[in-house]
This record gives structure tokens, sequence and C-alpha cells, in this order.
């Protein structure tokens, strides 16, 4: 798997390697293909599990490569440019949701609404700033959750269990999000129709 590929090519560079890990993981995973980040940050995590600022270095590096992915793949997108058919199917898309603006962004890092994140933000021309600025606290705050369960798993069950159950966790919470953007997809298509694209 690319995530354990990426973690042996850093892993001797101890500590500073594994940052430099979880960040090309989660960068990737907002550019170009999903990695399942939170599930390489349980091991990541879990190598300091009992240290509050490993933690908070953990998050933080996760949060701006999450940033960085995300606006890498919109300069890209910006670059190279879509097909005035896929940037209007795009719009038509967002239109459909409740919330039309940046504030999607935030839904999207709970409940996985809009794929390929940067695309969307070059194809809508959302402000740069309220991008920046959503993607970055909801990954703070999504982040943050997993490690905060991540130290109670560490912290009460033995260390060869641990890990287990924080990627059970993990699972759970990914199945749960999808479930729910399905939901929120099927309450939305009974609402209204999509818009079509002028």
């Amino acid at each position: 798997m690319i995530g354990q590929d990426i973690i042996d090519l850093f892993a001797d560079l101890g500590d500073a390697g594994m940052l430099m890990a979880i960040a090309v993981i989660i960068w990737i995973d907002g550019t170009a293909f999903p990695t399942l980040p939170e599930a390489w940050m349980v091991f990541i995590f879990g190598t300091h599990a009992t240290s509050f600022w490993w933690g908070a270095a953990v998050v933080l590096v996760a949060s701006v490569a999450s940033l960085a992915g995300n606006f890498t793949l919109y300069y890209l997108v910006k670059t190279a440019k879509l097909p005035k058919r896929v940037e209007k199917a795009m719009k038509a898309y967002t239109n459909w949701l409740i919330l039309k603006d940046e504030r999607l962004l935030i839904l999207n890092r709970f409940a996985p609404l809009i794929p390929y994140t940067g695309a969307f933000i070059a194809a809508c021309n959302w402000n740069l700033k309220k991008c920046a600025i959503y993607i970055f606290t909801s990954a703070i705050a999504k982040f943050s959750f997993y490690i905060i369960v991540f130290w109670l798993s560490f912290e009460t069950l033995k260390d060869e269990v641990a890990p287990w159950v924080s990627l059970a966790i993990v699972a759970i919470v990914i199945t749960a999000s999808i479930i729910a953007s399905v939901i929120y997809k099927k309450k939305q298509s009974l609402g209204r129709e999509p818009a079509r694209s002028p």
C-alpha cells in the first residue's frame, strides 16, 4: 500500500520522517487519489502515543498538508483549464446542494459530498481566502478528534490492541460519513432536480 511505502521511505529520519510521511500521504490524498490518511495517522501517532506535543504536531502537519494538497490541485486545474462542459457540470452539482459556496468545504470534511475539492474550488471560482480558512480549520477539528480518540485508545488498552481499536473507530467514522453523504444526496434528489447548466 502506498501509505506504508511512504512511511518506510521516511522511517530512517525518525520523528521528523514520520511527520514528513503523514504530510506526503495527506498531500497525495488532496491532490491525486484517496490514501486513507486517518488509518496511517494511527500508526504514526502510536510512535509517541502518550505525548501531547506529538499529537499536536501530527494534527498541525496533517492540516497544513491537507491545505497544500487541495491548493496544489486547484492550481493544476486552473493552469490546465477544465473543459467548459465539465466545469458547468461541477457548478450545476454544487448548485444542487443546500450549501453552494465555500461553506460546503466544512460540510465536505465530515460528510464527503464533493471529490477532488481543489478542482471544485477552481471550477466554482470560490474565494481562496475563505477556502483556505475553511479547509484548515475543519482539518484541525477533524484530525484533533481522531488524535483524541487514538490517545484514549492507547491510554486505556494494551499497546498490541490499541492500534486495531483505533483503526476500527476510523473505519466506523468513515463509513458513517459516507452513509451521511449518501442520505444527504438522496434527500436533495427527492427535494428537487439538479439544476441544469445553461
